[in-house]
């Protein structure tokens, strides 16, 4: 696979924008190093009804949910936040 490009909706760039300057820009990167190593990443599912086919990766004490979108070639970021906000 190879570098995907990415799509933050409009939700997920609310998030980042409300986070400390810091976390702002580790998300940044790894969204952007997530873009280039998808092939390698562990794309850890979701369960639930409303979760169904999307994939969280862990920074910390942040997560950032996303989709695969394999026929455009995209990763699709859809929330991010603190673990104990970010599933609600």
């Amino acid at each position: 696979m190879s570098r995907l490009s990415v799509l933050i909706t409009p939700e997920a760039q609310t998030d980042i924008r409300r986070l400390d300057p810091g976390v702002q820009a580790r998300v940044l990167d790894k969204i952007r190093w997530m873009s280039e190593n998808a092939d390698v990443l562990r794309h850890l599912p979701l369960r639930g009804e409303e979760w169904a086919g999307c994939l969280r990766y862990r920074l910390g004490d942040y997560r950032i949910i996303y989709l695969l979108d394999p026929s455009s070639d995209t990763l699709v970021v859809l929330k991010v936040g603190h673990r104990r906000d970010v599933y609600r």
